[in-house]
């Protein structure tokens, strides 16, 4: 009775911590409009999108499609079912990334000899998974290629035990999928791949079945619209160092009262180390890897969150009461509880829709310079870089979307000698009228936060804001 007390239990803090998973929380990201906006040309024009669309620039700045897939999956259901339906993605990546990080800690279990399954090991994934959601989950291609990497890993360490073939096949969809749907981290996966080569070469295991997996791993990364541009896509990226303008790519500050969660987990992660290594290559390895990743940026912290419970699965055997503790609970009794949370989130999302933050986004602005714009017209609008991806998104041309490889380019240079995505980044500050005077933009939208000598400034030069909002003003630019 008291086991399956324990079990029923177990069942009600997944499913409540599912549920605690608030849908309105994976709305909140800017890069979600620009990449519906791309899916949905896709799907219109029934071709992959190698040029930047809806810019000053027409169409000539060139494109890296390291994201098609995701854009596609993510447009089609927001043409079926509205904004919310781009939450039913948010689900189910949520509950193959749950399902992905229980198996992973089973396997990492299994490859030490020990009991494969320890349900107590859900608490733990519960609260790594709340964390990834609410740090990652903001519908973009991350929450997709996380539970790739996640289900990757695992299909790596069963052939590593197995070297059966339905593990090689498994390994070979994902690398596809992930050069698809989210390349820029391919290459993380086919570094796992050389970490197990080197296993196999250590251990006098690379046999010719094993050699031929991973080299239809690595083959199956090419096997996408951009091909070796997308899978070393960080390379154009990290080029001039442009991406260190972007929170997430920064270096952490661990002294930062929010960061605290992720100094505490590096922490944590260099405490169990000589606990969770077992003197194996692949998980010196395995862990050399994910700590570089867990505190370059806070962008790959995620990798650290995402491969904890590996590491932790086999440090409970040196906890004498949990070792000892038996809880009955069933691979079917977790995707009964995932389900229950999942399909009661979908449903209070679908009954209460989120809205779009109007104080966070140009909603209202927007909607007045649409009701200036004459029909099938697309006006120049220019915005601040975190807002231009929902003003493309509602039906203006940008300077920059919020992507970065096509506005670092030499054929982006203008005013002042920068880039598109440089002057999106410092444009709103005292040169904003070389900005303007270059790129002659329709309107200018300028956040309420703005100084108010900057805005006395704007107003001198472009006439007072025909139109003030809960995001910011807009300005109407004469031409001369």
């Amino acid at each position: 009775m008291k086991n399956n007390r324990l079990s029923i239990l177990l069942g009600c803090i997944v499913t409540l911590c599912v549920m605690l998973m608030f849908p309105r929380f994976s709305y909140n990201d800017p890069d979600t409009f620009w990449h519906i906006e791309l899916g949905r040309y896709m799907i219109d024009h029934g071709t992959v999108l190698h040029h930047a669309i809806h810019t000053f620039y027409n169409d000539r700045l060139p494109y890296v499609p390291h994201e098609f897939g995701f854009q596609l999956v993510i447009a089609a259901l927001y043409r079926s079912f509205g904004l919310p339906g781009t939450y039913i993605l948010t689900a189910v990546c949520l509950f193959l990334l749950i399902l992905g990080l229980d198996r992973l800690t089973r396997v990492s279990r299994k490859e030490l000899g020990l009991e494969e399954r320890r349900p107590i090991l859900l608490l733990l994934v519960m609260a790594v998974s709340c964390w990834i959601y609410y740090s990652y989950f903001t519908t973009r291609p991350q929450m997709v290629s996380s539970w790739m990497i996640v289900w990757f890993v695992v299909c790596l360490r069963e052939f590593q035990i197995s070297s059966q073939r339905k593990y090689a096949v498994w390994m070979t969809v994902l690398s596809l999928a992930i050069s698809n749907f989210h390349a820029g981290v391919w290459l993380v996966p086919a570094v796992f791949t050389g970490m197990a080569v080197l296993e196999s070469l250590t251990e006098k295991r690379l046999s010719p079945r094993r050699a031929a997996a991973y080299f239809a791993i690595w083959l199956a990364g090419l096997l996408n619209p951009g091909g070796i541009r997308s899978i070393f896509y960080i390379l154009t990226v990290t080029k001039g160092n442009f991406n260190m303008l972007i929170n997430e790519w920064q270096p952490i500050e661990f002294s930062k009262l929010s960061n605290f969660p992720i100094l505490l987990i590096v922490l944590f992660f260099a405490a169990i180390l000589p606990f969770a290594l077992h003197r194996k290559p692949f998980r010196f390895m395995f862990m050399l890897g994910i700590l570089y990743l867990g505190i370059s940026s806070y962008k790959q912290n995620l990798f650290l969150w995402l491969f904890i419970p590996y590491f932790v699965a086999t440090l409970v055997e040196r906890v004498p009461w949990i070792r000892n503790l038996r809880i009955r609970f069933e691979r079917r009794h977790l995707l009964l509880s995932l389900a229950a949370g999942l399909i009661f989130n979908v449903g209070y999302n679908f009954t209460f829709p989120a809205q779009v933050d109007t104080h966070q986004y140009p909603v209202e602005e927007m909607n007045y310079i649409l009701r200036k714009t004459p029909p099938g017209m697309r006006p120049k609008v220019l915005a601040p870089y975190g807002s231009s991806g929902y003003v493309m998104y509602r039906g203006a041309n940008v300077l920059c979307d919020g992507r970065q490889d096509p506005f670092v380019t030499t054929e982006s240079k203008g005013a002042l000698g920068w880039t598109a995505f440089e002057r999106s980044m410092y444009g709103f500050s005292e040169y904003l009228p070389e900005i303007v005077a270059y790129d002659k933009p329709d309107y200018v939208i300028a956040r309420n936060n703005v100084s108010y000598k900057l805005m006395q400034e704007w107003s001198k030069q472009f006439g007072a804001p025909v139109f003030k909002g809960r995001y910011g003003s807009v300005f109407v630019i004469r031409k001369s």
